[in-house]
């Protein structure tokens, strides 16, 4: 426990020029962030860092582990003709607008930055390139313009683009950031397999190893996101040591989806698509919407 409290005040005062500050800069500056490297970054901190060798428990069975409700349908009511005369129809009274019901706070966070090594595809066939940080910031923006319309509340983990990984960081706006609501922490990535190109491909989604609550938010990701995309079903993961440091540092439940491979040679052109980046988009919000309705 010492440790614990100890290592939280370290890693707070090392971000609070950082990190916290740039909380209340104009949004119209964009600002730099480099974190001194820490040797506990070094360990995988996403799908595409994962060592070959570690142990992974992966469940593709995801509706044995929550089913999602299906919407019953209303059937209109007879009609029983008395007499020839059709009765007047009413003027229909103007439906109030609803009042969402708020659940919860989701900090959504576009896992790595501008200036994070690597995390980009080899050369396209036009010699360009996919950039992951710019992948994870467009679906974060799409989703949070959807939960805009349906009232959910959101907080932008990092809306800065010339940032490094920023781990502790993006830890700490998570878990400080004022709500009134429980916290839900969503990291969204793009994949990256062994050597330049890769034959891997699919749809996988990460929790925090042992948390029933995490295990089930990161079903229903994964079941929105293969129902959508129609992409190989990777399932859901966890590993018991070194577990992704976003996913074992906030102090909420947590999330973190791998949406395809960019070293793959056809699933990156998908994934430059904007036809499926929105499929992405809609599947992420079909999840929150989810648990906005049923809870966890």
């Amino acid at each position: 426990m010492l440790e614990k409290i100890t290592d939280f005040f370290r890693t707070f005062l090392e971000n609070v020029f950082g990190g916290l500050r740039s909380l209340f800069l104009p949004k119209e500056r964009e600002i730099v962030v480099i974190v001194e490297p820490d040797p506990e970054d070094l360990v995988p901190q996403d799908g595409g860092d994962m060592p070959q060798d570690t142990v992974v428990t992966i469940d593709t069975n995801i509706e044995e582990i929550v089913e999602v409700p299906e919407v019953e349908e209303t059937l209109p009511p007879e009609i029983s003709p008395i007499d020839n005369k059709p009765e007047p129809t009413p003027e229909p009274e103007l439906p109030k607008p609803a009042i969402p019901k708020q659940r919860f706070l989701w900090c959504l966070d576009n896992g790595h930055g501008k200036l994070t090594a690597g995390k980009r595809s080899p050369k396209l066939k036009d010699n360009g390139r996919f950039f992951e940080y710019e992948f994870n910031r467009i679906i974060v923006k799409g989703i949070i313009k959807e939960l805009k319309k349906h009232g959910v509340k959101y907080y932008n983990v990092v809306p800065e683009v010339s940032v490094d990984n920023f781990l502790k960081g993006r830890v700490l706006r998570a878990n400080n950031v004022p709500s009134d609501l429980p916290k839900i922490f969503l990291s969204v990535h793009a994949n990256a397999g062994p050597g330049t190109w890769t034959h891997a491909k699919g749809l996988e989604t990460w929790f925090f190893h042992g948390s029933r609550t995490g295990k089930k938010l990161a079903a229903v990701f994964q079941q929105q996101l293969v129902n959508e995309l129609g992409w190989t079903n990777r399932g859901i993961k966890s590993q018991p040591t070194k577990q992704f440091f976003v996913l074992r540092r906030t102090n909420m439940p947590s999330v973190l989806t791998e949406n395809g491979f960019y070293n793959n040679r056809k699933e990156v052109y998908q994934l430059l698509d904007k036809k499926v980046q929105q499929k992405i988009i809609k599947a992420h919000v079909a999840a929150i919407l989810y648990f906005e309705k049923h809870g966890i």
